[in-house]
């Protein structure tokens, strides 16, 4: 009998665990549909600021109006305040504060971020800003996962898997690439995931690069040579990988380098972004159409475009010093806190020092049969990313996504699986994107203990009862002796306004507790969390300030009551995930 019983709640259990991830592979396809739309408004977005700004600035045979110069600045101007105000987490390359909030906030992410990072970060690209779209468009698409996620209250793993399928959508349609989105989303953003994840995540990449397509036709980011790749083309490949480790390193140097510059530099928050765009303005203007100011793709395909390359040092300077200048201008556009990515960035670089290296090989092996210098720029460009941001297996997917064709995958995996290995020796294992946790305390490669991936939304207790200020005591009293529990929040008109517990109740004689009201005691200095913190971070102040309970307020309204936690809650929230 007991066996027929379990067997039966066993299936039971199973059956409820389908219908589970059915929902999920549902809510998966709506977040595709909304980050597939949302990469090509972010798109337009762009070009409509551009067009703003650039209409008419060129004239053949004169060339850039100097007022180039200025709107970087200007950019920089209008997105200082919504990055200081309204939304810090639009500040940077956006990357490193999705994986904080898997980490920390289990995947909640504020209302407010998708719409304000598609306003700033139009407006640092499309004014000429030196970045890239991945960046943005990643947290935008991670915003629609955690919106969905929470509209629907779902539990904290499922929001955090949400929020990586929305990062896979938007790569995906931003890139027209579903492999390229889905492998950066699992092997960069959520770093540890499950084989079940992987079905979701694939799907929202699906469907966001075919929204994509279906509103704008899909066309190759860049233009695709001819590549039959020789013996000699191979064994360059282990010597290009190391090289371009060691460049890799050194750009995530500078990067940061610049990004503590600009913290330590004294003048306002807000004015930041336009000082760090007067690079990007300055180099621009004087190499106009190479690619220095926006994105970058448009330098990118003037060379892919070049017959025939100019005279051996003049190329090789000129590739050398759009390469560097890059560095330069996204270290300040971005590292001063202006809206943007640094994937693209770091394609542009990579390319330029790839196309530099094919030249090197056509001049120091002549006669061998070598590909073309822009094949290796691909190569480049693969590889140099591949060491940044600890990324090997989405280069070797995207790069041959984004250029339509995967005929050069072997070359591909030696760069990129060597460029890996050499930066990781040089930087210890970090990347682009794990630097800047770091920095905040947060190592993603050390294991998260269980409480830190557990939301205090998922643990507490929603329907709170509260008392009055106007309460008498002796109410409270009875009160604490009917539902058993030490203490209640003290609401007034809505708003909280203080605590009160069995001890505050004890200090008052009997005689007195007609007379007194809660008011009269409660602590108005009331500890508070918030639904997207951590139950860890909420055990720890309970234990710091010798509290067993914790008013949850709203994120966006430190005085709207909605729950409470207790250490009773956090600890049966630990053994529920403990049994998943």
């Amino acid at each position: 009998m007991n066996r027929d019983r379990n067997v039966g709640e066993g299936f039971i259990k199973k059956l409820s665990e389908t219908y589970r991830w059915a929902y999920i592979d549902f809510l998966a396809i709506l977040i595709g549909l909304a980050g597939g739309a949302g990469a090509i408004a972010f798109r337009d977005a762009i070009e409509f600021v551009h067009g703003i700004f650039f209409s008419g600035v060129y004239q053949e045979g004169i060339g850039p109006s100097h007022y180039v110069i200025l709107f970087p600045i200007i950019g920089g101007l209008i997105v200082g305040p919504i990055v200081s105000i309204l939304a810090p987490e639009a500040k940077g390359h956006g990357v490193p504060q999705i994986i904080e909030s898997l980490l920390v906030s289990g995947g909640q992410i504020r209302k407010r971020v998708g719409f304000l990072l598609i306003l700033s970060s139009a407006v640092i690209i499309g004014s000429g800003g030196s970045a890239g779209r991945e960046g943005p468009i990643a947290q935008i698409g991670a915003s629609f996962g955690s919106l969905i996620g929470q509209i629907f209250r779902l539990r904290s793993g499922d929001l955090k898997l949400l929020t990586v399928c929305g990062v896979a959508a938007g790569i995906a349609g931003t890139f027209n690439a579903p492999m390229g989105g889905a492998i950066f989303s699992m092997e960069v953003v959520a770093r540890r995931f499950s084989p079940f994840d992987s079905v979701p995540i694939l799907m929202s990449a699906v469907v966001g690069a075919a929204v994509a397509a279906a509103l704008t036709a899909p066309t190759p980011a860049f233009f695709n040579p001819e590549f039959v790749f020789s013996t000699t083309d191979l064994a360059l490949c282990f010597l290009l990988g190391p090289i371009f480790g060691a460049l890799a390193f050194a750009w995530v140097k500078f990067f940061y380098l610049v990004e503590d510059a600009f913290e330590a530099l004294n003048i306002p928050k807000m004015l930041k972004p336009a000082a760090g765009g007067i690079v990007a303005g300055v180099s621009g203007y004087y190499l106009f159409g190479y690619g220095l100011m926006g994105v970058g793709y448009d330098g990118i395909t003037r060379i892919f475009e070049m017959e025939s390359f100019p005279v051996f040092s003049d190329a090789v300077l000129l590739l050398i010093a759009l390469g560097l200048l890059k560095i330069l201008a996204t270290s300040f556009t971005v590292g001063s806190g202006g809206s943007g990515g640094i994937f693209a960035p770091s394609l542009y670089i990579g390319f330029m020092f790839g196309v530099a290296f094919g030249l090197f090989a056509d001049a120091f092996l002549p006669g061998l049969d070598t590909a073309s210098p822009t094949v290796y720029g691909l190569l480049g460009m693969a590889a140099l990313f591949a060491g940044a941001a600890r990324a090997p297996l989405t280069c070797i997917v995207m790069i041959p996504e984004m250029a339509s064709s995967y005929s050069r995958l072997p070359p591909i995996i030696i760069a990129c699986v060597l460029s890996y290995a050499t930066a990781q020796i040089l930087m210890k294992g970090m990347s682009i994107y794990s630097i800047k946790l770091m920095k905040k305390g947060i190592f993603i490669d050390q294991p998260q203990p269980v409480l830190k991936s557990i939301a205090v939304g998922e643990a507490m207790e929603p329907e709170v009862v509260v008392a009055g200020p106007e309460m008498p005591l002796r109410e409270l009293r009875e009160l604490i002796f009917s539902l058993n529990h030490n203490g209640f929040p003290v609401v007034e008109d809505g708003h909280l306004v203080g605590i009160v517990t069995f001890d505050d109740l004890r200090k008052v004689p009997i005689a007195e507790q007609d007379s007194t009201t809660v008011g009269d005691v409660a602590v108005r200095e009331v500890i508070t969390v918030r639904p997207d913190q951590s139950t860890k971070y909420a055990m720890d102040l309970m234990y710091q300030n010798q509290i067993g309970r914790l008013p949850v307020v709203n994120s966006d309204d430190p005085q709207k009551l909605v729950g409470i936690i207790t250490r009773t809650d956090v600890i049966r929230a630990y053994e529920t995930s403990a049994q998943r």
